[in-house]
């Protein structure tokens, strides 16, 4: 597994259920909604940014949340509020990622 996940790991399970939890809490599941190429600050690495809605009344703060995908896979990852979905009704969390390509 590795350090971070990649944007290929997020494209393959976009729409899906995924667990964010935190210390002293079981967590809740929130949705992948959105994978987005960034822009990179050269040919040698890659941006790409996870769109998580939560559910519905829920409003987390930024935080470094433990992230766990459908596959159990799991990454230590911040997470930003970045406002509410179109129709007002949950609210999103975004993680950014700005890391060297692999070789």
């Amino acid at each position: 597994m590795s350090s971070i996940p990649t944007r290929q790991e997020f494209e393959q399970q976009l729409q899906q259920p995924w667990h964010l939890s935190w210390e002293g809490s079981e967590g809740l599941v929130v949705t992948l909604v959105e994978v987005s190429e960034g822009t990179a600050m050269n040919a040698r690495h890659e941006c790409y940014s996870a769109v998580f809605a939560q559910p519905a009344g829920i409003q987390l703060p930024q935080h470094s949340y433990l992230l766990r995908s459908p596959s159990s896979a799991q990454w230590q990852v911040l997470l930003t509020p970045i406002g509410p979905d179109e129709d007002g009704e949950r609210h999103l969390l975004q993680a950014v990622f700005h890391s060297r390509r692999a070789p």
